[in-house]
């Protein structure tokens, strides 16, 4: 599921995409020390002379793969950052990759400011339950069913703010069983699709087929 978060009015137009994928890896570096290792670049996406990039994809470098992968919990998550300045676009590699990931239910989040990342990873870490690895505690069992119950209560195309359904100390855990929601691909199995608004500050249910139009104003 390709999750675009990327901000069409951002003006920081003298910063380059690697300058902003070196700012996100040195912040995730400095501020979680005992996860270094977890979040890495792979680099495919170099210029290199016929002989070296015929080698290299030989030996398994892929074109199109996202800038920034992270592994966290038995899960992984992987992040594609465009020019600061909204101008960036996805390439055919990309979108191919993307659409492959795609269909095996993984997230890549599409973004281009430091902020949004931030974000996202201390959203995916957020909740120190033992959900990924032992099994949901009691209390987590029940509130991830009554968030699954909930989705499938809304109607089709109705936009939920995160922050008018679910307590403040409680939003990285929401956001996490919503997350997991849409990677395990349960909406699929009813005929609807869930997806985040850009901002990520929000989510609605797009039942398939529908003409219906998802309004939501940033």
């Amino acid at each position: 599921m390709i999750e675009d978060h990327t901000n069409s009015s951002n003006v920081q137009s003298k910063e380059t995409e690697g300058k902003l994928q070196a700012d996100c890896y040195q912040w995730f570096n400095n501020i979680f020390p005992n996860l270094r290792g977890l979040l890495y670049h792979v680099p495919n996406g170099e210029k290199r002379d016929p002989v070296t990039a015929n080698l290299l994809k030989a030996k398994g470098v892929v074109a199109g793969i996202p800038d920034l992968v992270f592994h966290y919990r038995a899960k992984t998550y992987f992040f594609e950052l465009k020019k600061p300045d909204g101008t960036g676009t996805l390439s055919k590699d990309q979108k191919k990759i993307h659409e492959q990931l795609d269909t095996q239910r993984f997230i890549v989040w599409l973004l281009n400011d430091l902020e949004t990342f931030k974000y996202l990873i201390e959203s995916i870490i957020a909740d120190k339950s033992e959900q990924f690895t032992f099994g949901l505690t009691k209390e987590d069992y029940y509130y991830k069913h009554k968030i699954f119950d909930y989705i499938y209560s809304i109607g089709d195309c109705e936009v939920v703010t995160i922050a008018d359904v679910c307590e403040e100390h409680n939003i990285g855990k929401f956001v996490n069983f919503i997350t997991e929601f849409i990677v395990e691909g349960y909406a699929g199995l009813d005929g609807f699709e869930l997806l985040f608004t850009p901002d990520y500050k929000a989510f609605y249910k797009k039942v398939l087929g529908s003409k219906n139009k998802v309004e939501y104003g940033l």
